[in-house]
This record gives structure tokens, sequence and C-alpha cells, in this order.
């Protein structure tokens, strides 16, 4: 079974039963987790809204963990961030080694979801930069940002985890047919880090532009990225060191580990435009 706050008229796709719910409303998740096992929790809100953002990661997932539990559903998985842990640098870091350091409202809330999830006795999965089908928010914000500097703030050697959509739906699953841990957190990433200045080679390889120049410490990059609404923060995310151990989920959930090189076709496909598109 799988549930969405869209509109969608109940049916069958790949096995999977397709409904309508909202986890803000109070009630709505029951009639459909009798006999269930294990619930995954994927449903955020990554906006600024302070409002909707407690609305949805905290106030939502409050009414999540109260459905199961009205329901008897010990086993959930809670889908959330490693922005949760704030800027960085972060250099393979071990999910028991850090803090919460969130810098925006959508990741605080995000940080007060775990939490929930947490003490209910659930696990949290956190991937860092995920590309593949549906992303509106990475690889389009990389080339935007490529965009609007004239280049690239840093000289491109920041290492960032990242993993593909498909790659994580399968760690997801993998974790959900593993014994329960309960109360505990995984890092979702290749475990080998992508260098920035080759994701940036594989952006403008993929939509036919010319590949950025580094820019180094010229503070007029950060400038044009922040008057176009690029935060500090999110300027950090890609240009400075963001990589976490990975390897454990990866074990968990019986999965052979796979590598951003392995995967350069996938990341084609979902970008894949008509070069008239990419050079409007």
């Amino acid at each position: 079974m799988a549930l969405s706050r869209k509109p969608v008229a109940r049916l069958r796709n790949n096995n999977a039963t397709i409904a309508t719910a909202d986890i803000s409303v109070p009630g709505s998740l029951i009639p459909f987790l009798s006999d269930t096992d294990v619930v995954i929790h994927a449903a955020s809100y990554v906006g600024s809204d302070a409002r909707l953002a407690h609305a949805i990661n905290e106030a939502g997932t409050g009414n999540v963990i109260e459905q199961c539990r009205q329901s008897g559903v010990a086993r959930l998985i809670y889908v959330s961030t490693c922005s949760v842990y704030g800027s960085g640098p972060h250099r393979g870091l071990l999910e028991s080694a850090a803090g919460y350091h969130p810098a925006s409202v959508a990741s605080a809330t995000r940080a007060g979801a775990e939490q929930l999830i947490l003490s209910y006795g659930g696990e949290v999965i956190r991937p860092n930069l995920v590309f593949g089908a549906g992303d509106r928010w990475f690889v389009p914000g990389l080339r935007k940002m490529m965009k609007v500097a004239g280049g690239w703030p840093g000289d491109g050697s920041a290492l960032l985890s990242l993993i593909s959509v498909e790659a994580l739906g399968s760690l997801v699953s993998g974790l959900a047919l593993a014994p329960r841990l309960s109360g505990q957190a995984f890092h979702a990433a290749y475990p080998e880090p992508v260098r920035v200045s080759f994701l940036l080679q594989s952006v403008a390889q993929v939509f036919g532009v010319e590949y950025p120049k580094f820019l180094g410490d010229d503070e007029r990059a950060g400038s044009a990225l922040r008057a176009a609404g690029f935060s500090g923060h999110q300027i950090d995310l890609v240009t400075k060191d963001h990589w976490y151990s990975s390897e454990g989920l990866w074990r968990i959930s019986g999965r052979e580990p796979e590598t951003f090189n392995s995967a350069l076709g996938e990341f084609s496909s979902a970008y894949q435009v008509p070069r008239e598109s990419a050079r409007s």
C-alpha cells in the first residue's frame, strides 16, 4: 500500500495499491494501517514556511506515530536528511558522532520529527543529496547556481555524499525487510563520496552546457547567489565537504554497495532534455 496526499484514484501500480491520505489530518491513515507490518514515512516539507514545516514535519509525524500506535504497527521507518546536522565541513561523519545543528526551519522540524520517531522505537534513514526522477531541488539547483554565479564558487574539490532515488528506495526496502533495529539512524549514500568537479562535469554533459570555471573565493559569486535567493547554508552544502559514513545501511539492507560512476546512465536519463531546452 502506498499513500499520497495528491488526489489520485485508488489503483494498483507495480503490485502496490495507491491511495490518498494526508499526514496533517489526524486519523486519515487509520483505514489503511490494519494488518500492516512496517510503515515507511517519507513525507516532508522542505520549504521556508515555518507554519507548514511544523504542521507537516513535526505535527504530521506525530499524527503518523499516533495512528501507528492505535493500529498496532510497531515498525516505523522515517526518511529524513543529513541536513539535520547543519553546515559542515563534514568528513566521513558517523551517525553516532553527530548532533543536531539544523540551519533552516525545514531541517529543524525534520530533526524534531526524527526525535519523535526514535522515541517511538522507530528507525531513521538520512540521505544527503538525492538525484533522479522527481528531483526538483538538487540538480536543478546546481544548474541555477552555475548560471547565476557565472561559474562555480570554490575550486571544485569538495566531496559530497550522493545517492540516486532508486538506490535510496532499495536501501529503504532492504531495511524494512531486515530485523528491526529500534531507535537507530542510518546514512543513505554511495559509500564513495563524489568530487564536486566531477558532479558538475556530469551536469554539464547532460544539459549540453559549458563546464563552469571555478571562481575560488571571489565574493562576487557569493553575492550573486545570495541575491538569487540561495542561503549561505545552501551554498555551503555543495561547496564544502559533506560526506557521511554509509557502509552500515548497505550491509544491513543486504544490498551490494553502488557508486556514482555506476549510476551515470541513470543520472543522464533522469535529466535528459532536448538541446533546444538546455540552451534556453
